[in-house]
């Protein structure tokens, strides 16, 4: 793991750290596919991730909220992305169950 120029111990911004490939367990137990869901701007990869299963804190691009740890929510990604799926997935977004209804 890379050092960051904060200080001993403390980890390097996840866009300073080397590349690697999305891990095919990262929506293992927990989560289920919708599949590919079509919206006004384009296609995207979705999964349904359960309250037991989401243990971070992320914001939702719907309202710029947070999402708390332990709350169901979705994970989306484009599935049309011209930089390819791999790229797509590492920008893929959490979102509040009830944003990304309405968004």
């Amino acid at each position: 793991m890379a050092k960051s120029a904060k200080g001993p111990g403390r980890r390097a911004s996840k866009w300073q750290r080397e590349h690697r490939p999305l891990s095919t367990g990262v929506f293992g137990q927990g989560a289920f596919s919708t599949g590919t869901v079509r919206r006004r701007d384009g296609e995207y990869h979705v999964r349904h991730i359960s309250a037991s299963a989401a243990q971070k804190i992320y914001t939702c691009p719907g309202c710029h909220l947070p999402v708390p740890a332990g709350t169901a929510h979705v994970v989306a990604w484009r599935a049309d992305s011209i930089f390819g799926d791999e790229h797509a997935a590492a920008e893929r977004r959490h979102w509040h169950t009830h944003c990304w209804r309405m968004g």
